[in-house]
């Protein structure tokens, strides 16, 4: 019988030697690369290079004259190897040339297997090592599938758990260089892997680096939080901040109702929030029962920025002025003194407790859209385009940035930072100012922005800002 008529043709030849049709109806063999396929559990993107240099191959193959992907045979099509590809034709030499005669490559080979058993264990991997540099596609493909179901027999159990090979203590020093998300994930792989990831050695090491701690109160109260009677902490769980019994989840805890309108600007101390609001009202909320602690009713348009610190509360409106609230929480009213001293609000005094109005600042010509406070002087800047200073002992203000006497800014001025030497201030006309505190002297203008600059945070090297032209800007700070 000749090749052609041996193998199967794309003409769909009706000779009778094996064909596509009875390679399906054989008995199958355990799962194989190309049963993976046509089962569906074969991950195409699996030895995906392979596959590739296999279509490509410019030796033999096993059907036709031309290469043909995997994806273009039948169905219900599964290859059977033993030993050797069985879909091959008997007849080799149509597809190749025999380098080697049959009677000489039998002799030969015996030889090569009485010569290679004599070999060490070292030995024989060098050979095979360097027999894997010398094979194609096709042979790379019959290993692949012959030594799948042997390829840890006669190994120890778990040999491909290095790790727990190692003592103890050589393992913890490997974990010891996981962050801890990887560390946590480690501790999933297996019993050997979670006892030495649980190890309180590796997660204390990890919550005193500054990096994975929260800020020095909330990492005292962590930690307090997961000490045990006996004094022993569990150094696992103060990294996890997930698990404490208040932030259990990221879902929303507490919702704060009482502002009637947008609540356009707040700011977060300590177990307290201060909220303002179109409503013209400024509120004080408990954080963690959500509770309203003080509404303060003095601003007759809506309140656009508040400040406030453990004993002062100033807030600023369109209504052009500044009010300044020195108060005192240590008492909580109840629900009806609440009401009644909410109702009997001055507009111009506010008087809660041992809480007053100190002061009512006026000076600005139009809204004001935000501020900062220290303890000696309140900063406001406004829709006038102004900066002003004022005292916070006296109420008076001391000093104003303007264009025409300290080329200030020419646009609403939209956020203002500060520290014992320097006020920065951003605005609309696309500037980013800053300013001598003590002289009011301006000391530079940035200028990148392409819009507005919305707000910014600086500290003694480096200003960022970010803007309506949708970048955040990274400035160098050291020469000022």
């Amino acid at each position: 019988m000749t090749p052609s008529s041996e193998h199967v043709t794309r003409s769909g030849s009706h000779a009778r030697s094996r064909s596509v049709s009875d390679l399906s109806r054989v008995s199958p063999m355990p799962e194989t690369v190309n049963e993976a396929i046509v089962n569906g559990t074969y991950d195409k993107n699996l030895n995906k290079e392979t596959a590739i240099n296999r279509n490509n191959a410019s030796g033999p193959v096993c059907w036709g004259e031309q290469p043909r992907k995997s994806y273009s045979l039948p169905h219900r099509y599964k290859a059977q190897i033993t030993g050797a590809c069985r879909a091959l034709p008997q007849d080799y030499s149509a597809f190749t040339t025999a380098v080697v005669k049959p009677s000489e490559f039998k002799q030969q080979f015996m030889s090569m297997r009485q010569w290679f058993n004599r070999f060490s264990d070292e030995q024989k991997n060098m050979v095979l090592a360097e027999l894997l540099e010398h094979i194609g596609p096709i042979q790379l493909h019959l290993l692949s599938v012959a030594i799948g179901g042997r390829l840890h027999h006669g190994c120890r159990p778990n040999c491909e758990d290095t790790i727990g090979w190692f003592p103890p203590v050589l393992g913890l020093t490997i974990f010891s260089y996981l962050d801890p998300v990887s560390l946590a994930r480690a501790s999933q792989v297996c019993r050997k892997w979670h006892s030495l990831a649980s190890h309180d050695c590796l997660w204390r090491h990890l919550s005193q680096q500054r990096k994975w701690q929260l800020s020095p109160s909330s990492n005292q109260k962590q930690l307090s939080q997961c000490t045990h009677q006996d004094g022993s902490v569990d150094w696992k769980q103060v990294w996890d901040v997930e698990e404490t019994s208040q932030w259990s989840s990221i879902n929303c805890k507490v919702t704060m109702i009482g502002h009637s309108s947008t609540v356009r600007c707040l700011q977060v101390v300590g177990e307290r929030v201060v909220s303002g609001s179109y409503d013209h009202l400024v509120k004080v909320w408990a954080l963690s029962s959500g509770e309203c602690l003080r509404t303060l009713a003095g601003h007759q348009e809506p309140v656009l920025t508040v400040a406030f610190d453990d004993d002062k509360i100033i807030s600023g409106a369109a209504d052009k002025t500044i009010k300044f609230l020195i108060y005192s929480l240590h008492k909580h009213p109840t629900k009806s003194e609440h009401q009644v001293l909410t109702k009997s609000f001055d507009p111009q005094v506010w008087q809660l407790e041992s809480g007053r109005c100190q002061k009512t600042l006026v000076g600005h010509e139009d809204g004001v859209t935000t501020l900062t406070f220290d303890q000696t002087t309140i900063i406001s800047g406004s829709l006038d385009c102004t900066i002003r200073l004022w005292s916070l002992a006296t109420g008076q203000c001391v000093g104003v940035l303007d264009w025409m006497s300290s080329e200030g800014h020419t646009g609403v001025i939209r956020c203002l930072a500060a520290d014992s030497r320097r006020i920065v201030s951003a605005s609309d006309d696309k500037t980013i100012k800053v300013w001598d505190r003590d002289t009011c002297r301006r000391l530079v203008t940035l200028r990148n922005h392409t819009d507005g600059v919305t707000c910014l945070a600086f500290n003694d090297h480096v200003i960022v800002s970010g803007s309506y032209d949708k970048t955040v800007k990274l400035w160098d700070f050291s020469v000022c």
